[in-house]
């Protein structure tokens, strides 16, 4: 018979009550009949052809070849979240997509397919998923997790790793937007999850701004919204903010993953979303801790990735100089 999922996914808090303020979650089933194929051959990071104009609340559909960093994570065959391809290992997505789900479950991922009714889908297994040790599920900080392939994804052109950047200045991107598979109106959150992948464009907030509308807003989350309405919603959780550099209109960066909000596409309502940059040491240590490691290349002209130790000596140097 048909089973429903019930747990909190992209702008819904997982707990009623939770002091970033109240939304109500959401049941949805989605079963999908899904195949295994072979793998594709290689591609370059970061690049995709020119994105089509689309929106998920209320949207057109969106060809993978423009996201083709995009995966649909499923647990036991039911979509439960987005994610984003980092390396042929690891897959890039949000902690709370595993609240209240067995891990020891079978988990798998979908790519190159912009539609998961598709039966000729390539999918992989999840060996390990891996939440960050301080995620917060009160006030959803630190909602990031990784997880780990059973074996190597080859790459083509509809499966390309994303890029990261250390880059914080807001100013200097652009042409940000955000995918997934998640419901396309706002009022209809108990209805199947559409097959096909959304797309809406997006403009990055300040900090402030967006503490201004979220006081429980820390500095692991950034912020986004459509002056038209348009927005992440529930399903497209764990999914990729992307934008491109000003001075690099080649490719595609991911600044944010889709964490949690207010309702969907509410004008002046921004989502929310894990601050990818302030994680780039996680990553680096979970993943060559784990045997296969993500190679991070700093673009920002200083590193991020210093050991909190050098840091600190580094500091006690120039107070010596000083």
């Amino acid at each position: 018979g048909q089973r429903w999922l019930h747990r909190p996914s992209g702008h819904v808090l997982p707990w009623p009550g939770s002091p970033a303020l109240l939304a109500r979650p959401h049941r949805y089933w989605a079963p999908r009949d899904l195949s295994r194929v072979l793998l594709p051959g290689p591609a370059e990071w970061g690049h995709s052809v020119p994105l089509s104009e689309a929106t998920i609340t209320g949207g057109k559909p969106v060809d993978i070849a423009d996201f083709p960093w995009q995966v649909a994570i499923l647990n036991q065959g039911h979509h439960v979240c987005g994610g984003t391809i980092l390396n042929a290992w690891w897959i890039l997505t949000a902690s709370h997509c595993f609240i209240k789900i067995n891990h020891h479950t079978e988990w798998t991922i979908v790519h190159s397919a912009d539609d998961l009714s598709n039966k000729n889908v390539t999918m992989m297994t999840v060996d390990k998923i891996i939440t960050h040790p301080y995620f917060d599920s009160w006030i959803m900080d630190n909602d990031i997790a990784l997880l780990l392939l059973t074996s190597p994804l080859n790459f083509s052109v509809e499966s390309v790793p994303i890029c990261l950047s250390d880059v914080t200045d807001l100013k200097a991107w652009s042409s940000c937007s955000v995918a997934g598979w998640g419901t396309t109106n706002a009022s209809e959150l108990l209805r199947f999850l559409p097959s096909m992948l959304h797309q809406v464009h997006l403009d990055l907030l300040t900090w402030d701004r967006c503490f201004y509308v979220f006081p429980v807003l820390t500095r692991n989350m950034m912020c986004a919204n459509s002056s038209h309405g348009g927005d992440a919603c529930q399903g497209d959780s764990g999914g990729p903010l992307i934008c491109h550099k000003k001075n690099n209109k080649t490719k595609w960066y991911q600044l944010g993953i889709v964490s949690w909000g207010v309702n969907c596409g509410k004008k002046d309502i921004p989502g929310v979303y894990t601050k990818v940059s302030n994680y780039l040491l996680w990553i680096k240590r979970v993943t060559k801790k784990a045997g296969k490691p993500y190679v991070y290349q700093p673009d920002s002209g200083y590193s991020l990735l210093l050991s909190p130790w050098v840091i600190v000596l580094l500091c006690f140097v120039m107070l010596l100089l000083s």
